[in-house]
C-alpha cells in the first residue's frame, strides 16, 4: 500500500503497549523500545507528539463497573496516564530526546498545564511533547484525546500503536480467516463497528480529515517502516480517497467474517461433553482490563465431562470463578487452591431447548450481518452508476452477483445452525 509522507504525527499508545510481557504495570525494557522507536522517527524528520492510555494501571470503566464512581474513576484513569508520560518522558530523556510532558490537569510539580499555544511552539523546536491526562473531563476516553490533540497541533496522521497489524474485517484472534484492510474509510469503520478507535475520535478525525495509521506496535522497528510507506499498516480515511464503491472482494470477506464469526459463537454452546471451546466467550475483569478467560488461566478438559482451569495468578482466582458463573453457560465452579473444575452436567430436554433456540438467534444475528454487506454492496453499485463509473445493465449484472452471494452465504449460515441444533438436541 502507497502513503503518503506524514511531516507531523500524533502516535497514540495504549497504556497496555507498556507492560511487555507483564500483566501489569510498566515494563522499563519496553519503554525504552519504545523511546528508541520515537527517537528513530525524529531523526527520519518526523514531528511528534503522543498520547499514552492508562490501561497498564488504571481503567476508568473497569473501576465504574467494579462499583466507583464514574467521574472519580475517570479521574483516577487520567492520573495513570500522568504516571506513563512520566515514564515515557524518562526513556526518551535518558536517549538524548527533549520531551515536554503537558497535562490537561494542571500539576506544576511534574509537568506544565496543556495550552494549545505552548504545545505548538515545543513541536516546532522539535521537542517531543507528551499529553497527558487526556482531555482533563471525565466521560473521555484517551482516544478522544489524541483525536482532538491530534486536530489541535496540526498533525498530518494520527498513528496508533496497538498488538494487531492493522484494521481487520473480523476479530483477528476469534476469526481465523479475518481479512485486513489496507485502507478503509472511517464511515465503514462506524457502520461495521470495527473497533479502531472509539466512535468519537473516529468522528473528530473524520470531520478534521485526519487520517488514522493502524499498526502493530509491539514489532520492533515497526514505526519506522510505516512511517516510510513500507510497513504492514491500515489507512483510515476519508471516503473521497477510496476506491468505488463497489467492491465484491470486500462483500465475500465480509460475509465470510459473519459466518465465521457465527461459527465460533456456537463452538461455546455445549453439547454435554467437555470442550474448551465452551469457555470461550467467558471474559474476566483484571488489572484494569477485560480479558479473555484463556490469557489469565490455563483451559483443559481431563475427562469427557469434566473442565479444568488454572488460574496463573491466585488474586485472580476469584474474579475468574464469578466470570464463569455469571456467564450464563449453566457451569458450577468447584474451586480448589488456583484449580477450578468445572463438571459438565447432563442436559435436561428443556435445556436443550434452550440451547437450540440459542443456536437460532446466532444464526439470526449473522443473518442481519449478511444482509448488512448486501445493502452496502447494492448502495455502493448505486453510487458508482450515478458516478458514470459504471453502466446501468453493469450495475443489474453486479446486483445479481451479490445477490447470490447472500443467497450462498444464508445457506451457509442455515445449515451450520441446523447442524448445531441436530447435535444439541440428540441424546
Amino acid at each position: 500500500m502507497t502513503r503518503p509522507r506524514f511531516d507531523r504525527i500524533l502516535l497514540k499508545l495504549s497504556g497496555e503497549a507498556l507492560m511487555g510481557e507483564g500483566q501489569f504495570g510498566i515494563d522499563p525494557d519496553t519503554t525504552s523500545r519504545l523511546a528508541g522507536e520515537i527517537k528513530s522517527a525524529k531523526e527520519a524528520g518526523h514531528e511528534l507528539c503522543l498520547v499514552v492510555g492508562g490501561g497498564n494501571i488504571f481503567r476508568g470503566l473497569a473501576g465504574a463497573a467494579k462499583g466507583f464512581d464514574r467521574s472519580t474513576a475517570d479521574y483516577m484513569g487520567m492520573l495513570a496516564t500522568v504516571m506513563n508520560a512520566l515514564a515515557m518522558q524518562n526513556a526518551l530523556e535518558r536517549i538524548g530526546v527533549h520531551t515536554r510532558v503537558l497535562s490537561a490537569i494542571p500539576m506544576a510539580t511534574v509537568s506544565e498545564p496543556y495550552i494549545r499555544r505552548r504545545a505548538v511552539r515545543h513541536i516546532e523546536k522539535g521537542r517531543v511533547v507528551i499529553f497527558a491526562a487526556g482531555t482533563g473531563n471525565p466521560y473521555f476516553t484517551t482516544d478522544t484525546a489524541a483525536a482532538l490533540r491530534a486536530a489541535e497541533m496540526g498533525c498530518d496522521a494520527l498513528f496508533k500503536g496497538t498488538s494487531v497489524d492493522g484494521v481487520y474485517d473480523a476479530d483477528p484472534k476469534k476469526v481465523q480467516a479475518a481479512k485486513r484492510y489496507e485502507s478503509v474509510s472511517f464511515n465503514r469503520v462506524l457502520a461495521d463497528d470495527l473497533k479502531v478507535m472509539d466512535a468519537s475520535a473516529i468522528a473528530l478525525c473524520r470531520d478534521n480529515n485526519i487520517p488514522i495509521v493502524v499498526f502493530n506496535i509491539r514489532e520492533q522497528g515497526n514505526l519506522a517502516r510505516v512511517l516510510s510507506g513500507e510497513g504492514v499498516a491500515t489507512i483510515v480515511r476519508n471516503e473521497e480517497d477510496e476506491m468505488p464503491a463497489y467492491d465484491k472482494a470486500d462483500l465475500q470477506r465480509r460475509m465470510h467474517g459473519a459466518v465465521e464469526a457465527l461459527k465460533h459463537d456456537l463452538g461455546g454452546l455445549r453439547t454435554g461433553r467437555a470442550s474448551i471451546t465452551l469457555l470461550e466467550p467467558v471474559h474476566v475483569e483484571v488489572y484494569g482490563a477485560n480479558m479473555p478467560l484463556n490469557q489469565v488461566a490455563t483451559i483443559s478438559a481431563p475427562e469427557p465431562r469434566m473442565l479444568s482451569v488454572q488460574v496463573w495468578d491466585r488474586s485472580n482466582v476469584g474474579t475468574v470463578e464469578k466470570a464463569i458463573r455469571s456467564a450464563g453457560l449453566g457451569l458450577n465452579p468447584v474451586t480448589e487452591g488456583q484449580n477450578i473444575r468445572l463438571p459438565i452436567p447432563d442436559l435436561t430436554e428443556e435445556r436443550r431447548k434452550e440451547l437450540a433456540k440459542l443456536a437460532g438467534q446466532y444464526a439470526e444475528k449473522a443473518k442481519i450481518a449478511v444482509r448488512n454487506v448486501r445493502r452496502d454492496g447494492m448502495d455502493g453499485l448505486k453510487q458508482d452508476e450515478k458516478k458514470h463509473e459504471i453502466s446501468e445493465d453493469e450495475r443489474k449484472r453486479f446486483e445479481t452477483e451479490v445477490q447470490k452471494l447472500t443467497d450462498e452465504t444464508i445457506a451457509e449460515i442455515d445449515a451450520a445452525a441446523a447442524s448445531k441444533e441436530k447435535e444439541i438436541l440428540q441424546r
